[in-house]
């Protein structure tokens, strides 16, 4: 019996999206001890794979039924649209949409594969592509998350699910306890882990940038007792 090609590549597919279904299930038991299905608003077109993946735990919308949802996923992320994001200015519906979900303090996650800018890495001047690295880092700095792909997106959505329905005691705080003196790369260890609140030490002194960047990312700091 012959098998397609085809064929071969659905039951891995299938394969992928169920273990990935198992994976989000085990996690929001062993972290919440309950079952959570949210809402996903999506940026752009996925492919078929991914977009199973997405709906193993999500309902999920477009920008034209666009209605209340917990995160974001860019899918397609245009030169213009990174530009507007990163400027603060809601020069397209797409920006808007990303701009007012970090400013709810909800999650934005960006598909590295969908950043246009970064097709044109070999051709483009090196101070524009500068330019849109920096729009980039930028983005990261207002909250929002560049991830490989939409498992890692799904990964992340449910850790933050998390960290909302624990009680609120130091073990949901990211331990800083041990520095001295806490800086802005110190609190970039929190990227992409879920935690709203830092605990540092008694004595703990706060830098500036580190300050700058609490505001910004609207981060709960709690010192020792």
């Amino acid at each position: 019996m012959n098998i397609g090609k085809s064929e071969v590549t659905d039951s891995l597919i299938d394969d992928i999206i169920e273990e990935v279904k198992a994976r989000m299930d085990r996690m929001q038991e062993e972290t919440c001890g309950c079952s959570r299905t949210g809402k996903v608003l999506v940026l752009g077109a996925l492919e078929p794979a991914e977009e199973n993946i997405l709906r193993s735990f999500a309902e999920i919308q477009t920008l034209q039924e666009a209605g209340t949802y917990d995160f974001i996923v860019a899918a397609q992320v245009s030169i213009g649209l990174l530009a507007y994001t990163a400027l603060g200015i809601p020069g397209q519906p797409e920006a808007q949409c990303i701009l007012e979900a970090l400013l709810s303090g909800r999650k934005v996650y960006i598909l590295e594969k969908g950043l246009e800018y970064r097709r044109y890495r070999e051709s483009s001047y090196k101070a524009l592509y500068q330019k849109y690295q920096e729009y980039e880092e930028e983005i990261r700095r207002f909250g929002g998350e560049i991830v490989s792909g939409v498992q890692e997106a799904a990964e992340l959505a449910v850790r933050v699910w998390k960290k909302d329905c624990a009680p609120a005691d130091d073990s949901t705080a990211f331990d800083l306890t041990g520095l001295k003196l806490l800086g802005e790369s110190d609190l970039g260890k929190m990227r992409g882990t879920g935690y709203r609140t830092v605990l540092i030490g008694r004595k703990t002194i706060i830098t500036p940038l580190a300050k700058d960047y609490i505001s910004n990312h609207n981060l709960t700091v709690r010192r020792q007792q």
